[in-house]
């Protein structure tokens, strides 16, 4: 099974919420076809590809959070069970996450192809005042998105020698979790504008029984076993000890 046929298998439909509907799955056809039928043909096909896609990197941010992000009792879990497995882990999902923002705010053409980006979104729209509006947004991700950018240019997808001898954190500004929440703020409230506009109801990403939490539950309750284990072996080596 290749990376991305696990990845569709074990992806879950959209849901979507209405002001006065019940949550309700749609499958990936379903929800192009009312994307097409509110928006027209190229706007809607664009904006549910754009939704798509935006939603796939939040969850793989929730995921990255869920593991790294909820402290330093979680870390020291993470540390205990395998330390160097979750570094890498850890670097190739932050990395990850640089780069698909960086590819959902690119250019819409690199070269002779036409890229999935939400800079696409402007010249699919005819309504003047929506257009004035998508630029506008699009501008503030862009200014959002820029160090996700940096990172890309000079150090994830190419290797900058300055950057490499000076030392990343001398050559680079920090990145921190604000700078990637207010970036998938911005780029979820462009794809919102347009959404509302045509009435259609917000995105609910619904939990994930298989993601990073259920994980962290099992590797607590591993490690608690070990932890109660350990600390019998004690209590019966003390025991068997002989009276000094």
């Amino acid at each position: 099974m290749t990376p991305d046929s696990l990845a569709t298998a074990c992806y879950y439909p959209h849901k979507r919420i209405g002001a006065d509907t019940l949550q309700k799955s749609m499958t990936e056809d379903e929800l192009r076809a009312e994307y097409v039928r509110a928006m027209g043909s190229d706007l809607g096909q664009l904006c549910q590809e754009l939704r798509d896609d935006f939603d796939w990197l939040r969850r793989k941010w929730s995921n990255f959070q869920e593991l790294f992000g909820k402290g330093q009792e979680r870390i020291d879990l993470l540390n205990t069970v395998a330390s160097n497995f979750f570094y890498f882990l850890h670097r190739l999902s932050f990395e990850d996450a640089m780069l698909h923002l960086c590819r959902l705010t690119d250019r819409p053409r690199m070269g002779d192809r036409e890229t999935l980006t939400v800079m696409a979104l402007a010249d699919t729209i005819s309504d003047p005042g929506l257009k004035a509006s998508v630029q506008a947004k699009m501008e503030q991700v862009r200014q959002n998105c820029e160090f996700a950018r940096m990172l890309r240019n000079r150090r994830i997808a190419h290797t900058d020698l300055a950057t490499l001898r000076e030392g990343r954190a001398l050559a680079l500004p920090p990145v921190d979790n604000a700078n990637i929440d207010t970036a998938l703020k911005s780029i979820d409230d462009l794809l919102t504008l347009v959404e509302d506009q045509y009435g259609l109801p917000h995105v609910l990403l619904g939990s994930d029984p298989w993601g990073a939490k259920p994980l962290v539950y099992h590797l607590q309750k591993a490690k608690r076993a070990i932890d109660d284990e350990q600390q019998r072996w004690r209590e019966a080596a003390k025991g068997a000890a002989p009276n000094s």
